[in-house]
């Protein structure tokens, strides 16, 4: 994708980023490609230990926390997770129904409210690596959280502290690491 919106421009918003651009009137054009997110919101019981089980899962810190909620904005998979505790979640799901935003069961999932559940009420999702390795690292990070795992062909099986299922899944042909819900 190519930006110029004149030469006042210099960066753009995407996402919260600034992304620097270069104007129409500049001598080159720098192309910028901007990888969308996917957005997932959970509702916790326990932020801390939620938030202890995605660092693992994910191998990164929270770009913000308190104690009521944690967000992890990852470059790799390109993913953005709101993490609330149950009862600013329900607030918040509350005000995007009067907004007219649907919702799924007790779950907002990319903030539309998309995405399968299962009979619990429970999100399942796949995080899906171009690397054995990464796998097995997961498996470690997670083991030392103190998270059961269950192994499968080409992966792991876990459960974050409030039931949501998590499968890290080898999948050679995939050109980077990628979340989708299952």
């Amino acid at each position: 994708m190519i930006f110029g919106f004149g030469a006042a421009c210099t960066e753009v918003m995407f996402h919260g980023l600034c992304v620097p651009v270069a104007s129409r009137d500049s001598e080159r054009w720098r192309s910028v490609m901007l990888i969308p997110r996917v957005h997932i919101r959970l509702g916790v019981r326990d932020a801390g230990r939620s938030r202890a089980f995605y660092e693992a899962l994910f191998g990164s810190h929270a770009s913000r926390q308190s104690d009521v909620h944690a967000v992890f904005e990852i470059d790799s998979p390109p993913v953005v997770l709101a993490l609330e505790l149950e009862a600013e979640a329900t607030r918040a799901s509350a005000l995007s129904s009067k907004r007219g935003i649907a919702r799924g069961g007790r779950r907002d999932i990319d903030g539309l409210g998309r995405g399968p559940q299962t009979g619990s009420g429970r999100a399942s999702f796949v995080l899906v690596v171009n690397d054995p390795e990464h796998v097995g690292h997961t498996a470690i990070a997670l083991r030392r959280a103190g998270v059961r795992l269950r192994l499968e062909d080409q992966g792991i099986e876990a459960h974050d502290p409030d039931g949501n299922k998590w499968r890290v899944r080898f999948v050679p042909t995939a050109k980077s690491r990628a979340v989708i819900a299952a």
